[in-house]
């Protein structure tokens, strides 16, 4: 064997390098990656396949229907709503009509605290409730309604 002739190794590398010039060549070689597609489902005659959860607000949005149970679910998850608060101040009662929610404070400082906390209390009632039902928090006197005892 002289020094030109090429052989095993060599010669496969050398094939190899040809054929990704003559492909670079071509217009070939690496392709870019590309992101994956994002499927968006139009849903024009409402025949598409949706959730549960997804058919019923569509249900509830299209029919203009209220949920009745806002009230309710408010008064059962105060602690969750407001766990500062839950102690020492209980909610009465929800007016589904305006929007208000009445909470009595067992002193003049829990009032004082409400009153200071009200914005962000009416954020997480309307955020715990899913959709924007309480506009408005009254806060009664101290002591005008019986704070209950907290549940174990």
């Amino acid at each position: 064997m002289t020094a030109d002739e090429v052989s095993g190794v060599d010669l496969a590398r050398v094939a190899l390098r040809a054929a990704m010039e003559a492909a670079r060549a071509n217009g070939g070689g690496r392709k870019a990656k590309t992101k994956p597609r994002i499927v968006r489902t139009v849903r024009r005659d409402g025949r598409e396949p949706m959730g549960l959860g997804a058919a019923i607000g569509a249900l509830v949005t299209e029919r203009a229907w209220e949920l009745p149970a806002a009230g309710a679910t408010l008064r059962e998850r105060w602690a969750a709503i407001a766990p500062e608060l839950a102690g020492h101040v209980a909610a009465v009662s929800y007016d589904a009509d305006s929007g208000q929610l009445t909470v009595c404070p067992e002193s003049s400082a829990w009032a004082t605290k409400a009153r200071l906390e009200q914005t962000r209390i009416i954020a997480a009632a309307n955020q715990s409730a899913g959709r924007t039902v309480v506009r408005t928090l009254r806060i009664l006197a101290p002591g005008t309604v019986a704070v209950p005892e907290p549940a174990d």
